[in-house]
């Protein structure tokens, strides 16, 4: 009778572990598939004026590039670029993949010939100013721009600049 009894809680016990690993796998696959992103069951949140469009007064060639052309009347040449980015009071972060480097009080300094950062106007924009000198005649600068929206949505853009003699 023992026996017997031992053998039938048994097959209790692995139909409940069993119903036990289903339930998890269904609950591990269902968390897997979703995540924990509400925006299944809610709508996608966005920006409908949020933009990033680099410009510039510089002429543009057929591949795209900007070019600028260096004044040797003095030791840097300053070039506007603006990023529209669709609305007021925006911070907006600037890089490039250029440094201008220099030797003071013994140590060597380097910095970006891009301001870090700007703020949108009233009108959109974010500008900042491009500083390159006699060394980067020749070079092509890739400058980068990105901000953040409202809703943690990442904008990024960025534009060639080839600068002249």
């Amino acid at each position: 009778m023992q026996k017997v009894s031992y053998i039938y809680l048994n097959k209790i016990k692995g139909k409940n572990i069993m119903k036990n690993i289903q339930k998890y796998i269904f609950i591990y696959t269902l968390l897997f598939l979703v995540g924990c992103d509400s925006s299944i069951f809610e709508p996608e949140q966005g920006c409908d004026n949020c933009y990033l469009d680099l410009s510039s007064e510089m002429y543009v060639d057929n591949n795209g590039y900007h070019h600028l052309y260096f004044n040797d009347n003095y030791v840097q040449t300053f070039e506007r670029i603006d990023a529209y980015v669709g609305y007021d009071y925006e911070y907006v972060g600037w890089t490039s993949d250029t440094q201008y480097c220099f030797e003071w009080n013994g140590t060597q300094q380097c910095n970006n010939v891009i301001n870090g950062s700007s703020y949108s106007g009233d009108d959109g924009i974010a500008s900042n100013i491009l500083g390159v000198h006699q060394e980067h005649i020749g070079d092509t600068i890739k400058v980068f721009c990105g901000y953040y929206d409202n809703y943690g949505n990442q904008w990024l853009d960025s534009l060639g600049v080839i600068v002249n003699e």
